[in-house]
């Protein structure tokens, strides 16, 4: 280009380039004389920078119609775009990173093994993973995008309901164990929490906490009834067959405090005739045989002869045999057991 007579840098409509360099394909003349090729992609005028320079008025007008690249010994180096074109350029690129970043974290929460459900501000469903989908019976059918009562009618005037919408309207995060509005008897543990401009509700199925805490409850009210009553005698054994909890009618029974007992072996309070008896009892009990029921006499502390019906049930845990449960009742007379007196 002669810097005394400017050319325009108006692309011919034939090539769509500003300058002969474009048309070729090929770039200016490097620092070793050769000329390095335009990148095929490069559909816009091309100049070089001194060009750039010399015309810059020209580029920037013909920069409001289409982005003209600016060469530095042939390599594409610069573009020049006018100001609307930037800013589409800069918020189509953030809201592509931020879709991407929405898509990796729905990716992640899909495989979490709680509930999770993403509301919008309107309560409007965003994202719901795999595990919401099976508690809510929602395998099928696609719930983005409907307002959640919508898409899960059921938990319309339900506990959950009223801890989202808490969230939603004050921003206020929320626990609590409520009822499933999902199956009749089940129990949810449901955490609310606002997230951006979002409200992430997760939950999960604590049917079975809820049913053991229920069932411990029970043990305790009937350990407390043996109590009251006096004449049933509770004890706890390990796996081992030793003493871990005593009622107090046992510690009646034998004339020995709880915390003498903890860790002595169950048959040494036995008379030793009977203690063959009493361990192979204990032993089917734990191997599986089903509850057990002997008659046998302790020794207590006073040196007395006390003969009881001894009735011994398996402690099954969750990761196998935990010991054994053994009630005993006192015998009227020493004639009455079914071993006999040592």
């Amino acid at each position: 280009m002669n810097p005394k007579r400017r050319e325009p840098l108006t692309p011919p409509a034939t090539t769509n380039s500003a300058c002969p360099l474009h048309a070729s394909g090929q770039g200016e003349p490097g620092s070793d004389g050769t000329r390095a090729p335009l990148p095929e992609i490069i559909e816009e005028p091309v100049v070089t920078a001194a060009d750039f320079v010399r015309g810059f008025s020209e580029c920037r007008d013909l920069a409001t119609k289409v982005p003209v690249y600016v060469t530095h010994h042939g390599r594409p180096t610069h573009v020049l775009l006018s100001v609307d074109a930037f800013r589409t350029l800069r918020e189509t690129s953030a809201h592509s990173g931020q879709k991407s970043t929405n898509e990796r974290l729905y990716a992640l929460a899909d495989w979490v093994d709680q509930a999770v459900i993403i509301c919008d501000q309107d309560m409007r469903v965003v994202f719901v993973n795999r595990v919401a989908r099976a508690i809510s019976r929602r395998v099928n059918g696609d719930m983005a995008g409907h307002l959640l009562t919508v898409a899960l009618p059921e938990i319309t005037g339900s506990l959950m309901e009223v801890h989202i919408r808490r969230t939603i309207t004050g921003g206020e995060p929320s626990a609590a164990d409520i009822p499933s509005p999902f199956a009749d008897g089940a129990w949810l543990r449901l955490q609310s929490f606002p997230l951006g401009h979002s409200t992430v509700v997760m939950f999960r199925d604590i049917t079975e906490d809820v049913q053991r805490h229920r069932m411990a409850d029970a043990k305790a009210a009937l350990i407390d009834a043996m109590t009251a009553q006096g004449d049933i005698g509770y004890v706890r054994l390990s796996p081992r067959g030793a003493i871990e909890k005593i009622g107090a009618a046992f510690s009646d029974i034998v004339c020995l405090p709880g915390e003498r007992l903890t860790g002595i072996l169950m048959a040494d309070l036995i008379i030793t005739g009977q203690r063959a008896a009493f361990r192979e009892s204990l032993e089917q009990a734990m191997q599986g045989q089903g509850a057990q029921c002997i008659n046998a006499s302790f020794l207590n502390n006073r040196g007395e002869i006390v003969p009881a019906k001894i009735s011994i049930v398996p402690l099954q845990g969750a990761y196998g045999m935990e010991g054994a449960v053994i009630l005993t009742t006192l015998l009227d007379s020493p004639g009455t057991s079914a071993l006999g007196a040592a």
